[in-house]
């Protein structure tokens, strides 16, 4: 517990929570690659996301995948379907080791007259995801796939510039909502000026000064409303 409440403090969740629901906080790591969340499972936990880095996507009929966004801490998961579904709609992939905090959406659901501050931050989160979709379709439309891939790539790659989990360039072609042959030219023009590395299918960031104004922010996700406390209590 003493790692639960190291986070509790750091992100000032004890603030959103009553006391019973704090106690059923319940800590879930993922490795990369692994699914923190997959669509179409049975929903049961609201997942408070507090370490690590992680892609959202909604797979389609057709097999293919579509990216709904890219989240850091702090965050929260399954938000869009406490009240609503009782199915999670997307699938969300560790990207690096991540970790949340786990809630049962019963509970919450039985304490909900005691808990107005969750469901503000709540509120806040699903007004700035909804724009973040919008965004990221838009941005699949109306912009180059080099404009595209160039900001997937900063904002998913780690720090010495690998491209964690478990994407190549078939399932970034989904997310990207490009096809693969738009994407591998845009690869191999990247590859040529060094700006990339692509070996057996994997990417490499060479020269991410060089992504930057190809990138505008494009997948900058909207803020998350982070809570951090200020001082100690």
């Amino acid at each position: 517990m003493e790692r639960v409440e190291t986070y509790v403090r750091r992100y000032a969740i004890d603030e959103l929570l009553s006391d019973d629901l704090l106690a059923e906080l319940r800590p879930v790591g993922a490795g990369p690659g692994d699914l923190v969340i997959r669509a179409g499972d049975r929903v049961r936990d609201l997942s408070f996301f507090v370490e690590g880095r992680v892609k959202a996507y909604s797979a389609l009929e057709n097999g293919q995948s579509v990216m709904a966004g890219i989240y850091r801490p702090l965050d929260v998961f399954g938000e869009a379907e406490l009240f609503s579904a009782d199915r999670y709609t997307l699938s969300i992939e560790a990207l690096v080791p991540s970790l949340c905090l786990c809630l049962p959406v019963e509970s919450i659901r039985r304490s909900a007259e005691r808990n107005c501050g969750l469901f503000m931050y709540l509120c806040g989160r699903l007004g700035a995801k909804l724009s973040d979709r919008s965004l990221a379709e838009s941005i699949n439309l109306r912009y180059p796939v080099e404009n595209r891939l160039a900001s997937y790539l900063l904002a998913v790659s780690d720090d010495s510039d690998g491209l964690p989990g478990t994407d190549d360039l078939g399932e970034l072609a989904d997310f990207l909502g490009a096809s693969y042959r738009q994407l591998g030219r845009v690869v191999r023009r990247f590859r040529d000026e060094g700006i990339l590395e692509d070996a057996r299918g994997r990417i490499r960031v060479l020269d991410r000064a060089a992504l930057v104004p190809l990138a505008r922010d494009l997948y900058r996700r909207s803020p998350s409303l982070r809570r951090v406390r200020a001082t100690p209590r």
